[in-house]
């Protein structure tokens, strides 16, 4: 009785804390939220068996699953800023890391260097343009490369900066006209389920995120870009909030169960 009890327990623990996660991140910028579902132990069941007339021995909590839902754009006004709408993850990479990490965060910026950057300081990767052309994406992550606004190399001042849906970066000096800079391309996972959280929005991929497929956005199977939006948190309040409810009753109902079953012990004993 008392490992069925405790199995409630802790079940409940583990829900009501995903939850508070969830309700914590409600306003994270490109915040996926999670949910954990549960299974039944049961004594001697076989495929034969009668669900009545079997006894259970209590509950086991399954791995955490995150949803993928499209999350509400939010208006910010930014020219770097872009929100994904369908499939895919922004690339980005720490200044000492090696690799990448994807993010379906896309508040940009430029830092002192022309480097497009994540919102934590991150740099973003892409396809530099070659010889005023724009490039496409290969299918191998390693040769991406830091976009960056050549600064430095104009003679001119920076006078305007535009991202368009299908993630091509143009930038104009000066007087002069919009000249090809980088595409921000897309990554997508076989199992995006399988990619690990890092916190803050970014996720570092897995053997169990399955192959990964690179593509520009608005491109088959990847999305677009919605420029001068983000997208915001895919968390309804509302319902995390009653499944908090339900959560807490469960724990409250085996702990009230618990000293049911440590009294009548007492009394049995005394």
């Amino acid at each position: 009785m008392f490992s069925v009890i405790k199995s409630g327990m802790d079940t409940a623990l583990q829900e009501l804390s995903l939850i508070s996660n969830n309700i914590s991140n409600a306003n994270s910028t490109g915040y996926k939220k999670s949910s954990v579902s549960f299974s039944e132990f049961y004594n001697g069941r076989t495929a034969e068996g009668v669900e009545r007339a079997l006894v259970g021995l209590g509950a086991n909590s399954l791995d955490s699953r995150r949803s993928d839902a499209q999350g509400a754009l939010v208006e910010m006004g930014g020219t770097l800023d872009a929100a994904i709408v369908g499939n895919g993850y922004f690339m980005t990479q720490h200044p000492d890391q090696i690799g990448y990490s994807v993010t379906r965060n896309g508040s940009f910026a430029l830092d002192a260097n022309g480097f497009l950057t994540s919102q934590d300081g991150d740099f973003v990767l892409g396809m530099t343009a070659v010889e005023g052309e724009f490039v496409g994406a290969g299918a191998d992550p390693e040769i991406l490369q830091r976009i960056q606004i050549p600064i430095a190399a104009s003679e001119d001042p920076l006078s305007s900066i535009s991202v368009k849906s299908n993630g091509n970066i143009l930038a104009a000096f000066g007087e002069g006209d919009d000249v090809p800079i980088a595409t921000i391309p897309l990554a997508i996972f076989s199992n995006p389920n399988g990619l690990k959280q890092l916190g803050g929005g970014k996720y570092s991929p897995t053997d169990l995120a399955g192959k990964i497929f690179i593509g520009n956005p608005s491109s088959a199977g990847f999305g677009n870009l919605e420029t001068g939006y983000v997208e915001g948190s895919n968390v309804d309040i509302t319902t995390e909030m009653t499944n908090m409810i339900r959560a807490q009753q469960q724990f409250n109902g085996a702990a009230r169960i618990m000293q049911t079953n440590s009294d009548m012990i007492e009394k049995l004993t005394r």
